[in-house]
């Protein structure tokens, strides 16, 4: 999963799929004490609290946003990741071995990647009643609805 989640370094998130962690994060902080301050200071001033427009959005790997490259790691590594997903890599030791690893070794990085992905592709895709095609990938269709609207 730390591979695949190096797909990361290339693409870009709308401002509502990470706000929650640069404006009311928890009870104690307004903001996800885990980002790098001047990151978090660059992501609101992008993502302005309230801001209601949907079309608003920053690149997932800050450093290099149009090249797959390993400052995807790089950046989580210095608590850059927009994602909780991205941040929640460094809290095991495994994997967070696996992100160091990755942003020292590109080449292994790019051939583990590579390995992944054709390894992805020849799952089976799922017909008729035996899955469905998500409308937001983070949940099951008709589950978590709560999280989307907060």
């Amino acid at each position: 999963m730390v591979t695949l989640s190096g797909a990361h370094t290339i693409g870009r998130s709308h401002c509502w799929a990470f706000s929650s962690r640069l404006y009311n994060f928890s009870s104690t902080s307004s903001q996800d004490p885990s980002l790098d301050p001047s990151y978090a200071a660059l992501l609101k001033r992008q993502c302005p609290q309230g801001s209601t427009n949907p079309n608003l959005v920053i690149p997932m790997n800050p450093s290099s946003p149009g090249i797959a490259d390993v400052a995807y790691y790089v950046d989580i590594l210095a608590n850059r990741g927009p994602f909780t997903s991205d941040q929640t890599l460094l809290t095991d030791a495994e994997t967070a071995s696996q992100v160091k690893q990755n942003a020292r070794d590109p080449y292994l990085w790019a051939s583990q990647f590579a390995d992944a992905m054709i390894k992805m592709g020849q799952i089976s895709v799922i017909t008729g009643n035996a899955g469905e095609i998500r409308t937001n990938c983070r949940v099951v269709n008709g589950e978590g609805l709560e999280y989307l609207h907060q």
